[in-house]
């Protein structure tokens, strides 16, 4: 009875998948006498006929990866195999990464099939890679059983050069470092441009063919994603390898005499060591950070170059280095560096407001007037702040200031939603309790926004309609679940008569503690009891939110929408009085960036077209800054279709606390591959 070779419409598959559009591939066909036949193809059909004819009767068959020259097409095997012929494809014959090949392979003899425990471990591998890479931001792989381990295939676009070779090789190292174990090895050796991997659809012929370690046919578990993840995901992965420490006062200028097993030892964290291609590694019975991450969750690796590296598979710790971990057990391991001011302010109670008398009333102690040593003198007044996520306001402004008001605008469709759902995620993420008047959106849609904000990259699908994503249902409960009783979305239902809402946002602020109050936007209330003209209607409703905010040491923040402006949107052209202005405390204006920005900023300010700023795909502006004075600052984000976020850069994936601990890299029931 003749061994079933391959699968025909499996190849098929695979290769129509792999190389779409009449692309160049070479098969190679590996015999165990050391033959190798090869062929060059554009057509799955003409490729799988010549396969047939073949029938090689022994050994194993390989198809290229990544984009081959096209004048490669016009050697001998062209549409027909050739055996040992000269030359095949080399590295230089490549013009473009198309995968980055990540291959989960059991540990084994030379020569010889998995096990089928061992094929079960190369799954329970492959899929904490899956959900690794998943929650990091990269598109989803094609996977595939290669008849002994586990692919992953993620397509990627970049040009065959040394620069993109060396990031590919990274990525793998750093792989390899988190995943190994001594029953599974992640190859590190599929970088080069010309390599080849498993035809899926054919046998997988590795020694003899035994019930211990059967031939198994391979095949293509997942399509993946038809859209390649970009360059920015891979530099992000590539970043968590450790790098070697400098020579420092506090290594003795010499890194590598740092026993790191005896370092362990000493602090009392218990381990279990495993190797890596490249070091070391010590999985740690617990996270150093969370007592409840244990198993392989945190993990210490040493290089033989003596990097030394930290990660925990835990979104919450992901953050956390392994200069975080030393400075746990040794405070005083580095050299001093200043304290970090936002630690320091964050934790500072709310100030105090007290309620103002009609007259006054001079008491023993307390002047009127104020001396400048009186003002030496006095206590420095508590600050909180609501952070927003958006790291330049984060950093120049250290957030939003509780008592304060802020006011936000922008032309149509410039990203103003989308930075009010990020505040609002980022806000409850830090443990703050926020409300939201919305008057143009109704519940639904207002959710559907925020819950493809939350659930990010890798949670979000694409609908039959172009552009349009969205959330299972199953993410969307645990958001809703997560969010809790920490956000408030004011039912329009009830009007829009401000001094009715205003009522209900005082109780609501009183009763709840709230940190944040947004009002999206001004025009959409009914402002006219406020006063008889439209002007001092405006500046009443701006005077009302700062008696609301430092009353109960609330931020405010709302939206106005700007006048018409033939030139360069400022913050005199908001809508409303300049009283609008001047009564605020801190103004934002959101840029879309598009030819009007281009050609309008370059007239305001004298930019040049090389500017960096032109790179991001929106800008947030701070207008006006009560505290430090801070304007003109243009802080760049990305928009990223699938999630609606605008992100501080282009690689990145927050992870929002629905899906924080025990929920994160190692829980099989969201991040499977599908096998």
């Amino acid at each position: 009875m003749a061994v079933k070779v391959f699968e025909p419409d499996e190849i098929r598959k695979a290769i129509n998948i792999m190389k779409p559009d009449n692309e160049l591939f070479e098969i190679r066909c590996h015999e165990s006498d050391r033959r190798i036949h090869s062929g060059y193809f554009r057509s799955a059909d003409t490729a799988f006929e010549a396969l047939r004819a073949l029938d090689p009767a022994s050994g194993n068959i390989y198809i290229t990866l990544n984009h081959i020259n096209d004048s490669c097409y016009s050697r001998g095997q062209r549409d027909r195999f050739i055996t040992n012929a000269k030359p095949t494809t080399s590295d230089t014959d490549i013009d473009g990464y198309e995968f980055l090949f990540v291959d989960a392979d059991p540990r084994r003899s030379a020569g010889v099939s998995s096990s089928d425990e061992q094929v079960q471990q190369a799954k329970e591998t492959g899929n904490r890679v899956y959900a690794f890479m998943k929650n990091l931001g990269f598109n989803e792989p094609v996977t595939a059983m290669s008849g002994n381990g586990i692919h992953l295939l993620y397509r990627i676009r970049l040009k065959n050069n040394k620069e993109n070779e060396e990031l590919l090789k990274k990525c793998l190292k750093v792989l390899d470092m988190f995943f190994s174990t001594d029953d599974v090895a992640i190859d590190t050796t599929n970088y080069n441009p010309a390599r080849i991997c498993k035809l899926y659809g054919t046998m997988a012929r590795k020694g003899s063919n035994t019930p211990e370690r059967p031939h198994r046919m391979s095949c293509m578990l997942s399509e993946g994603s038809s859209q390649p993840t970009d360059k920015v995901y891979l530099e992000k992965l590539a970043q968590l390898l450790p790098a070697p420490e400098k020579p420092q006062k506090y290594n003795r200028y010499n890194p590598q005499e740092f026993d790191l097993e005896e370092w362990l030892i000493k602090f009392g964290l218990g381990y279990r060591k495993s190797g890596y291609s490249d070091g070391t590694k010590y999985v740690l019975d617990q996270c150093p950070f969370n007592g409840t991450h244990t198993g392989k969750d945190a993990c210490i690796f040493q290089s033989r170059s003596g990097a030394i590296g930290f990660h925990c598979f835990h979104n919450s710790c992901s953050d956390k280095t392994w200069h975080d971990v030393r400075l746990l057990f040794e405070p005083d391991a580095y050299e001093k560096r200043q304290q970090d001011y936002e630690q320091r302010i964050y934790s500072r109670q709310p100030v105090k407001i007290q309620p103002v008398s009609k007259a006054i009333q001079p008491e023993e102690g307390k002047p009127v007037f104020y001396t400048a040593r009186n003002i030496l003198d006095l206590p420095t007044p508590d600050e909180r702040f609501v952070k927003t996520g958006i790291t330049g306001i984060d950093m120049k402004l250290r957030g939003l200031k509780k008592s304060y008001v802020s006011v936000m605008s922008g032309l149509r469709a410039a990203g103003k939603s989308s930075v009010i759902s990020e505040i609002i995620l980022d806000g409850i993420d830090a443990g703050n309790r926020i409300a939201v008047f919305s008057g143009e959106l109704a519940p639904k849609n207002f959710m559907r926004w925020m819950n493809l904000q939350a659930a990010g990259r890798g949670y979000t699908e694409p609908t039959q309609f172009e552009g349009y994503y969205n959330v299972r249902r199953q993410y969307q409960e645990r958001i809703a679940e997560w969010l809790g009783k920490n956000f408030w979305l004011y039912n329009n239902e009830y009007g829009n008569d401000f001094k009715a809402i205003g009522e209900q946002f005082e109780r609501l602020i009183e009763a709840e503690k709230l940190d944040l109050l947004i009002l999206d936007n001004l025009m959409a209330f009914n402002i006219t009891n406020l006063a008889e003209s439209k002007y001092d209607a405006q500046t009443a409703f701006v005077m009302e939110l700062q008696r609301l905010a430092k009353k109960y040491n609330v931020h405010i923040l709302f939206v106005a929408h700007p006048r018409k402006s033939l030139g360069f949107l400022r913050l005199d052209d908001i809508s409303g009085t300049a009283d609008l202005a001047n009564a605020v405390d801190n103004a934002f204006i959101i840029h879309r960036v598009n030819s009007d920005f281009k050609r309008l900023s370059k007239l305001t300010f004298g930019w040049k077209e090389e500017n960096p700023i032109y790179n991001a795909t929106n800008v947030i502006e701070i207008a006006k800054d009560r505290d430090g004075g801070t304007q003109d600052e243009f802080i760049q984000l990305y928009y990223e279709p699938e999630t609606k976020r605008l992100k501080n850069f282009p690689a990145e994936n927050k992870i929002y606390g629905w899906n924080r601990d025990n929920k994160g890299f190692s829980d099989a029931d969201q991040s499977e591959i599908p096998f």
